[in-house]
């Protein structure tokens, strides 16, 4: 089986665990239900999840759109029968901005009418979308038309939602502010639309504000990206991954000259060590477990196949100081901070811990009359984040990305290829 990235992996060969891959149905099941249930309030319920590349966040968005809208092949292999109690049936409006490019706004622009077309041909609305209108208005329409379809509010998923904000990077600042102005405006159609949309999930990498001076866009968002109700939702547990793959593991361990126990925690040390809340429930990465067992057990730094040059962009143009990331013991909760345009300074401990090259490795917390004070310390989480950090701040060799690990020394050949020598 290809890699969990892989374009020819289905939506059904993963969530339904079919081979290489551990089912999260019944946490997926849960997730839905908060969404679904959560108290409203004025407008519909926004929500955010923000998890670091090879998390799978946009298989479990799928998966959510086919649980929602009773995909019938995904119904019937489910050992679970979905229960309208829990998850009612609702239309689903996804949104994929992966796919979108562009060089200028009048290009950004068609290229969201075109997303909102695509969406209304595949609900089977009539309506053939005028390019002279906004993408707001647009949406708008797709939202209201569907909803007055089934007569029942929408779920709306917005995959890759920060997409435009890398897309933007490359414009001249007026031109930035005002393409970003024109796809916020576009998102607060969500907002307008009332009881129309029934709650939305946006999900990407990093987290930027949905609103600007220019527009309001989504103001309030519940985000739920280091929240102890989904921190094991979208990553593997060591447990997990040694009940469901042992015909693998005792297959490959041999062959790399240790015992299984030994590659389960080389798997851990190696591609582990991710939190996402204070439960400090440890996680592995999924696409580089997966690419692994795929790979005959091979252990290599896997997560440098992302896109990092956001990250890489502003790490060369700013060359910021992050020791005080490192070297103090007791930070603030800087995971759900927002990224802003320009990141200056301590930004770059957000941005770093919510792209998984830091973590959270020690919670402490101190109590007193009305109130808690919790403090954090931060650490790299395992030693494949650790190569793929020190090449993108040039300490290293990008040779180093594809030197494979020593399952018995993780660390073994990590100064091998570097670049300074006072480190």
């Amino acid at each position: 089986m290809d890699s969990l990235n892989s374009n020819s992996t289905t939506l059904h060969e993963i969530i339904l665990n079919n081979y290489l891959y551990i089912d999260k149905i019944s946490y997926l099941f849960r997730f839905i239900e908060i969404l679904d249930k959560a108290p409203r309030f004025a407008s519909p319920n926004i929500n955010m999840m923000i998890r670091p590349r090879g998390f799978g966040i946009s298989l479990a968005m799928e998966a959510i759109e086919a649980l929602l809208s009773r995909d019938e092949l995904l119904e019937g292999k489910l050992t679970t029968k979905v229960d309208d109690k829990d998850i009612p049936k609702a239309p689903v409006i996804r949104l994929s901005l992966n796919k979108i490019k562009a060089k200028n706004i009048e290009e950004f622009t068609n290229a969201l009418i075109q997303m909102l077309q695509s969406q209304m041909w595949e609900h089977h609305l009539k309506h053939k979308l005028d390019y002279t209108q906004s993408p707001r208005s647009c949406f708008s329409l797709l939202i209201r038309d569907l909803a007055t379809k089934y007569n029942d509010g929408v779920v709306v998923l917005i995959d890759n939602y920060d997409i435009p904000f890398y897309i933007a990077m490359g414009l001249k600042k007026e031109d930035r502010d005002n393409m970003l102005a024109m796809y916020l405006d576009m998102l607060n159609a969500i907002k307008q639309s009332g009881e129309l949309v029934r709650w939305c999930l946006v999900t990407g990498h990093l987290k930027f504000n949905l609103s600007s001076k220019l527009s309001e866009g989504l103001p309030l968002i519940h985000d739920y990206s280091y929240s102890q109700y989904c921190d094991t939702l979208f990553g593997f547990t060591l447990d997990e991954i040694k009940q469901t793959y042992k015909e693998e593991l005792s297959r490959f361990a041999p062959r790399l000259g240790v015992t299984v126990s030994e590659y389960l925690q080389a798997l851990d040390k190696i591609y582990g060590g991710f939190v996402f809340s204070d439960r400090q429930e440890k996680v592995l990465a999924p696409a580089s477990v997966n690419a692994a067992l795929s790979n005959e057990g091979c252990l290599y730094p896997y997560a440098s196949r992302g896109d990092f040059s956001y990250l890489t962009y502003y790490l060369e143009k700013e060359k910021p100081n992050l020791s005080w990331l490192f070297d103090k013991d007791g930070q603030d909760a800087i995971f759900l901070e927002p990224i802003p345009l320009d990141p200056k300074d301590k930004d770059f401990g957000s941005m770093l811990l919510q792209l998984g090259f830091v973590q959270i490795d020690k919670l402490t917390y101190s109590e007193g009359i009305n109130y808690i004070n919790y403090r954090y310390r931060f650490n790299t989480p395992n030693e494949e984040m650790k190569r793929v950090l020190r090449v993108l701040l040039k300490k290293a060799d990008p040779k180093l990305l594809a030197a494979p690990f020593n399952p018995q020394v993780y660390e073994a050949g990590f100064n091998d290829f570097d670049i300074e020598s006072n480190i």
